[in-house]
């Protein structure tokens, strides 16, 4: 919200508090001021008359002109086109300071210059306030008398105080609200214009007005037949311009001013442009329209319109349609005042993606009676600087009312709370100061809310605004009393923990990706059930919450292979929430190599063998041996992972997740190359029964090695042969080891596997144990497997 100061000041007497005091006060009392600015910038500017204009002598372009400044006249060149004799214009003098420039005597092709004829843009004025003739040439005062100080001639002598909007103060968005804080705060009198049943008043109208939407609570129009379109006064330009808005003409600007004062959007429609004196809201239609800024925009059921009968004329609460506008040759108008419900204009504008100074204000919530005192206001402005007449009743559908709201809270509440020591003067005195008619019986103080003060519901609210009044400094400094405690973590965090030291030391790097993503990435097989939607979400981008993290790592991946970093081991730990569930995934992804290729060419491709080699390691060290731990060529997502190098996985023989290559059609629409993921539910990893770690002294005697050969079906999966070996290796088998699998069309649909198995115990093995072991081995393997031992 920009706060006029110019403006502020017809309300409340502030003349003599400077602006940093006012900013800083507002700050104490709880509203965010983010900066001060002015309008215009610059000093040592004067208002001059030109009182005569030569040609350069050497220059076609250049202008010779001598100015009066009051206390001398001075010769100055100008290169303005629009410049000439008798005009009241701008002039830095020597010494003035305008932004980025300091004015000093000089010559220009030869003709001396002292001083500079100003345009508004060399003052640091925002284009959007200059008409074209400004943004060409220098500015031309209307009137103004030579040598008085220029900024203030020219209306922009104003201080912008900018305000951010918190979330409990939607009533900052009015002037008249702004003015209530100000006054309560530096304890000075209000002096809001009278305007109070100004609109009750008119001849029987033809107008009907309607709304056929329960999101539309009250809907009033008003008739002028009668008004004049002319320039603005000085003080309503000021207060517009002050406030970030442009002005247009004296009806469009009392429109947005009303809309600063009361909080409460309004639309005037020309009178002419209204084939049938109808308007009613609607939200029940499919339809494309044209808004005032010649844009169209996609209109869905839900979306509420207003309607001329069935010709849509404006977005309810967001932007006016076709060509409603007030034009210079209006001859009447028809005022439309609404109330609307803020989630739906709300939802209506971020689909949009239209934020007017109207859905700002429609999307909070308002004063009940803002749209009765918008209407008065209105009414009131028209007449006096519009020469508004022929006025007709209010047409009124619903009605805008508010029942007085009261809340109580105990005195000795307040200082026990705050754990001060108020008087019950000075805290009625604050409630007085705020409007808030307090009355005081048995050590309670009542209060009775204004229309405007949506915040103010419960007794805490008003001991918050006890507090902001009187001033947080008189709080005496006492250190808070707590249990000593000692932090650490619990179970689940050290585990956590555990995981994330283990992958950084594989080299990864930990992401934290968005939580909140589209409808698309809760899809596919590996996605949970019944996601969680956002019932009022910034964007389709961001409106469930993820039932996966494959889709989210994928998003960084082809994100970082747009940038040429194609080499990479990702890993992210995140909680999972869907209707019915709440779990947490670990998600590991690798693409290209790792660590990157190096004059020594060591370097790991990341592929199915090294995430899984990843994945049984970081079991290990958690306490899950290898033995507990499955892959399964089967029950995974095959339209994300490729058919052949995927696999499910399991713990204990429950499925805890997936492990494979990305599917190469899904890689080339992420623009990657083979990329490999494995995405694990750890939930029940974090509460698993871990092997005890047991230490065993290194054995004196050798172990013994023996490779056998095997020759199988291709369709044989390579674990069943070393499950069968370990199996018939006894307590003599240390270790297998597969270091050669060779697959060949000359082979007729089989493959050999070469395995080296390792041997050892407490003593010294001889040859006859060892035969023995593998005399078992290689027959079961025959037996169970129908294996060729070569």
């Amino acid at each position: 919200m920009l706060i006029s100061r110019k403006l502020l000041n017809r309300y409340v007497d502030i003349q003599d508090i400077s602006t940093d005091e006012l900013a800083d006060r507002l700050t104490n009392a709880g509203h965010e001021v983010e900066g001060i600015e002015t309008l215009a910038k610059g000093n040592g500017l004067v208002v001059g008359y030109v009182k005569s204009l030569e040609k350069h002598p050497d220059s076609d372009n250049l202008s010779v002109c001598m100015v009066d400044l009051k206390d001398s006249v001075e010769q100055i060149v100008c290169g303005a086109q629009n410049v000439a004799a008798g005009q009241l214009v701008v002039v830095a003098k020597n010494g003035a300071e305008l932004p980025g420039l300091t004015i000093k005597p000089t010559e220009i092709r030869g003709v001396a210059s002292n001083g500079m004829i100003c345009s508004l843009k060399e003052l640091g004025v925002a284009e959007k306030y200059m008409t074209e003739e400004e943004k060409e040439g220098i500015v031309v005062l209307k009137s103004g008398n030579v040598g008085d100080e220029a900024i203030q001639a020219l209306g922009l002598d104003d201080q912008i105080i900018d305000v951010s909007q918190t979330p409990n103060r939607s009533d900052f968005l009015s002037m008249h609200a702004v003015a209530y804080e100000v006054s309560a705060i530096f304890n000075r009198d209000l002096t809001l214009p009278e305007f109070d049943k100004a609109s009750n008043t008119g001849s029987k109208t033809a107008l009907k007005v309607n709304s056929d939407t329960e999101k539309s609570s009250y809907f009033s129009g008003k008739v002028i037949n009668e008004v004049t379109i002319k320039e603005s006064p000085a003080w309503i330009k000021e207060a517009l311009i002050g406030s970030g808005i442009n002005t247009i003409n004296n009806v469009v600007d009392i429109s947005n001013l009303v809309m600063l004062e009361t909080g409460q959007p309004i639309h005037f429609y020309d009178i002419d442009f209204l084939e049938v004196q109808d308007l009613s809201v609607r939200n029940d239609l499919d339809i494309t329209v044209k808004g005032l800024d010649d844009k169209e925009y996609v209109i869905n059921k839900g979306d509420m319109l207003i309607m001329n009968q069935d010709t849509p004329v404006g977005i309810a609460g967001i932007m006016g349609l076709g060509n409603s506008m007030i034009k210079e040759d209006t001859k009447g108008l028809i005022i439309e005042v609404a109330s609307f419900d803020m989630v739906s204009v709300r939802k209506t504008a971020s689909k949009l993606g239209l934020s007017t100074e109207s859905s700002q204000r429609f999307s909070k919530p308002m004063d009940n009676l803002a749209p009765i005192k918008a209407m008065d206001r209105a009414v009131d402005l028209l007449i006096e600087y519009a020469d508004a007449k022929l006025i007709e009743e209010t047409a009124v559908y619903g009605q805008a009312s508010y029942e007085d709201i009261q809340v109580s809270v105990n005195f000795e509440k307040i200082n026990a709370y705050l754990g001060t020591d108020l008087s019950l003067d000075t805290v009625v005195d604050v409630f007085t100061r705020l409007h808030l008619e307090p009355v005081v019986k048995d050590g309670n103080i009542t209060c009775t809310i204004p229309s405007f003060r949506k915040d103010l519901l419960l007794d805490v609210d008003l001991i918050e605004e006890v507090i902001r009044m009187v001033g947080y400094d008189i709080l005496e400094e006492t250190l808070p009393k707590l249990d000593l405690t000692m932090g650490s973590l619990d179970p689940r965090q050290k585990v956590i923990s555990q995981i994330e030291k283990i992958m950084l030391g594989f080299g990864g790097y930990q992401t934290l990706s968005y939580t909140l993503v589209s409808e698309a990435f809760t899809k596919g097989a590996e996605g949970l059930d019944n996601p969680i939607k956002l019932l009022s979400p910034m964007s389709d981008k961001r409106a469930y919450l993820r039932t996966q993290l494959t889709p989210s790592l994928l998003e960084i991946a082809s994100y970082n292979a747009a940038r040429r970093v194609e080499d990479g081991l990702y890993f992210e730990i995140s909680k999972i929430y869907t209707k019915d569930v709440t779990t947490e995934k670990l998600i590991i992804l690798g693409m290209g190599k790792q660590p990157k290729a190096n004059w020594l060419k060591e370097t790991t491709k990341l592929d199915f063998f090294a995430l899984k080699g990843m994945f049984i390691e970081l079991m290990d060290q958690l306490g899950i041996t290898e033995r507990r731990i499955d892959f399964v060529a089967d029950g995974f997502d095959t339209e994300m992972y490729h058919q052949y190098k995927s696999a499910s996985i399991t713990v204990d023989r429950k499925r805890i997740g997936v492990l494979g290559h990305i599917h190469p059609t899904v890689a080339h629409d992420l623009g990657l190359k083979d990329t490999t993921v494995l995405e694990i539910d750890i939930s029940d990893i974090l509460t698993k029964k871990k092997a005890a770690i047991k230490s065993v002294n290194i054995s004196p005697y050798p172990t013994v090695t023996r490779d056998l050969s095997i020759l199988c079906d291709e369709k044989i999966q390579t674990k069943d042969l070393l499950q069968t070996i370990e199996k018939q290796g006894s307590r003599l088998l240390k270790e297998q080891n597969v270091f050669d699998v060779f697959t060949s069309d000359k082979l007729d649909g089989k493959k050999s596997i070469a395995i080296e198995v390792t041997f050892g115990k407490d003593t010294t093995l001889k040859d006859k144990e060892i035969q023995e072991v593998m005399d078992k081995i290689t027959q079961d393997l025959i037996d169970k497997h129908g294996v060729i031992i070569r």
